[in-house]
């Protein structure tokens, strides 16, 4: 059997060939990439905590006192939980171990300490008055705090991964019954869903031990807004994609050497294994037969290299096939080689022909993926992912995209195949309003965040304001303090849908501003006159939350409606996003309402047909990968990521 912890598996998720390293005991593999805790002395905070729930959680002294204190004045819970806490634990635990830190970190510790504090208070204040016998409320949170948990997953050909790890804490919220996994973090990463991928392998132990999937609670305790809280969906949606971690640990501890690259380049940027990893881990190289001569190494091909060995590859197998064709060029772009065949109408070639051969050319080429071949202007294309592709920010799209003269609030959308970028305009009745869908993994909700993040770079703040709403509260962790907020983040479902009547109610009220001053839409009325309207933008990552509740459904479809087709003129704008692409969800309503339909990477041409019209998004490659189309011709293009650069752009800072 083999054995793996959470730790390991988590490294693996981070980067399969860092995982790899470390299996065979690389120093220090594991620690690559880390940021630390800035001022916070980590592990002796994970030791504080952990001595303090194991003494409640045992009725010891502390508990003894806390229970005490709380009966003796129940009109004073909160000054009684801080105060018993700093008193039995804090103070005799700094007199033991304070000696060895600084001023900055002991601050850090105590500041960490009422965070923490503050957070366990949630789950005793509000039912104090519920439990005449306090130990009873304090047994059915505190029940099992911290243990290591095991757990085997057995693959498909009866091999079997034995699993082991211990979260910070498991406790148990007495409002919602449910468990909660929680997890010390010191300062929160800029990708957040690191944490959140490390903690759902905790979550997926939870539920293999006791059969109930939990919550999870990250506490961020060097950030003035320490909690974030993953509610059940979004842990649901990352456990199942476990059992591919599963299958490339597996892979990895068996020895195998094909191993996929970190797809982090900032990662790879800090890494002292990059010169030798694709060495260790890429294609196997054939042994050299004769090994009295020097085989010298070859060259790296460059792009242009390999486009022409990939065109004449394409043409020779299709050739092959009894499917003649014509090499007609290639266009290098950041991501992909679109190779341009013309089909030798002489010999009755189609392009039906050439795409019911995706698979044979798939595999004739070498691809990991199908390729996307669509007819063009004059040609057919074929989209190959090139192998040293690198992502790029929202930053590099506003330098390179530039703002024509026509467009009155535009964005960048992403980069085409060639590498130019497409900038959008809200104020166009062809973009005025989105739809998205896209599976799991297809980069979905990072292109909702550098869709913002870029109508904000692009916009001032005076022009615009955001509404974003977050029913699976994921995708804008780090947006609770973004500028152009109207309101904060909205994470529950009855808030959205008075927010969204709220405006469409505004939006009615506006069109009768309109009518009296005798202008047809904001953009007129803006140019004249001295109060200016300003846009409003609302964001709904996973609107599925909303639709499929029966008492929102109507409602929802009713204000997209409305918004959608009176919105432009009164600058209202709708981005609608869902990871379940199928009619229930994207219903004619919906569809009939919003302009720019944009497609990332689903799980079949149905769903591609949902939303498209078209088949194609099927083949996709994932990570922000996309075909834009609707009330504007269909076009590939490559979504950017939100870096530091740009929010430091935004935040000034």
């Amino acid at each position: 059997m083999l054995k793996c912890t959470v730790t390991d598996l988590h490294l693996c998720q981070h980067c399969p060939r860092l995982f790899a390293y470390s299996w065979v005991k690389k120093k220090n593999a594991a620690f690559i990439g880390h940021r630390g805790t800035g001022n916070l002395p980590g592990t002796l905070f994970h030791t504080f905590a952990h001595m303090v729930l194991q003494d409640i959680s045992s009725k010891g002294a502390g508990r003894q006192a806390l229970v005490h204190a709380l009966s003796q004045n129940p009109h004073a819970i909160s000054f009684h939980i801080h105060e018993t806490i700093k008193e039995e634990y804090l103070i005799p635990f700094l007199a033991e171990h304070g000696s060895t830190l600084t001023i900055e970190k002991i601050e850090a510790f105590a500041t960490a300490c009422e965070r923490w504090i503050k957070y366990l208070e949630e789950f005793i204040n509000p039912h104090i008055s519920s439990f005449q016998d306090l130990d009873i409320l304090f047994e059915s949170i505190f029940h099992n705090t911290e243990y290591l948990m095991t757990s085997s997953y057995v693959f498909d050909d009866g091999e079997s991964m034995s699993i082991s790890g211990k979260p910070d804490a498991l406790i148990f919220d007495p409002k919602t019954k449910e468990p909660v996994v929680l997890e010390y973090k010191g300062r929160k990463e800029s990708d957040a869903m690191q944490d959140l991928a490390q903690t759902s392998l905790y979550a997926w132990l939870v539920r293999q031990s006791i059969g109930i999937i939990p919550r999870v609670d990250i506490l961020y305790l060097e950030e003035n807004m320490p909690l974030v809280r993953y509610p059940l969906p979004a842990i649901e949606n990352l456990i199942e994609n476990h059992p591919s971690l599963f299958q490339i640990a597996r892979k990895i501890m068996e020895g195998e050497k094909r191993i996929p690259k970190c797809s982090d380049n900032a990662l790879c940027q800090v890494c002292p294994f990059i010169p030798s990893c694709d060495n260790d881990f890429g294609e196997m190289i054939p042994a050299v037969i004769h090994t009295d001569k020097i085989v010298p190494q070859e060259k790296e091909h460059t792009p242009q290299q390999d486009a022409e060995e990939l065109l004449s590859t394409l043409t020779e197998k299709l050739n092959l096939l009894s499917i003649p064709v014509i090499p007609s060029g290639y266009t290098i772009g950041p991501r992909f080689i679109r190779l341009k065949i013309i089909p030798d109408i002489r010999k009755k070639v189609t392009f039906a022909k050439i795409v019911n051969r995706t698979v044979d050319i798939q595999l004739g080429l070498s691809l990991s993926i199908p390729p996307l071949i669509q007819a063009q202007g004059g040609y057919i294309s074929c989209d190959v992912q090139r192998n040293d592709w690198e992502s790029f920010d929202v930053s590099s799209l506003v330098q390179d995209g530039g703002i024509q003269t026509k467009h009155t609030c535009p964005y960048p959308l992403g980069r085409r195949i060639d590498g130019s970028v497409f900038v959008g305009d809200l104020a166009d009745p062809n973009m005025t309003s989105c739809l998205i869908g896209g599976t799991s993994g297809s980069g979905k909700s990072e292109l909702i965040r550098s869709m913002v993040v870029g109508i904000a770079l692009h916009n001032r703040q005076t022009m615009l304001s955001f509404t974003l709403i977050d029913p699976k509260r994921v995708t804008f962790t780090d947006f609770f303090s973004f500028p152009y907020l109207s309101q904060p983040v909205i994470m529950d479902p009855n808030t959205a849908m008075n927010i969204l009547n709220a405006c469409v109610h505004e939006m009615e009220e506006r069109y009768k501003v309109l009518e009296k001053s005798g202008y047809s839409n904001i953009s007129e009325y803006n140019g004249k006159e001295n109060i200016q309207m300003v846009r409003r933008i609302i964001v709904i990552d996973e609107y599925a939350d909303l639709i499929m509740n029966k008492a929102t459904k109507e409602a929802l479809e009713n204000a997209i409606q409305k918004i959608g087709q009176k919105g432009r003129a009164a600058g209202f704008h709708l981005i609608l996003a869902t990871q379940r692409p199928d009619a229930k969800i994207v219903t004619g309503v919906i569809k009939a309402n919003l302009q720019l339909k944009i497609a990332l990477k689903v799980t079949s041409s149905t769903n591609s047909r949902i939303i498209l019209d078209e088949t194609g998004a099927e083949c996709l490659a994932g990570y922000g990968d996309m075909l834009i189309g609707g009330s504007v011709p269909i076009q590939r293009l490559q979504s950017s990521k939100v870096s530091e650069r740009d929010l430091k752009a935004l935040y000034g800072n």
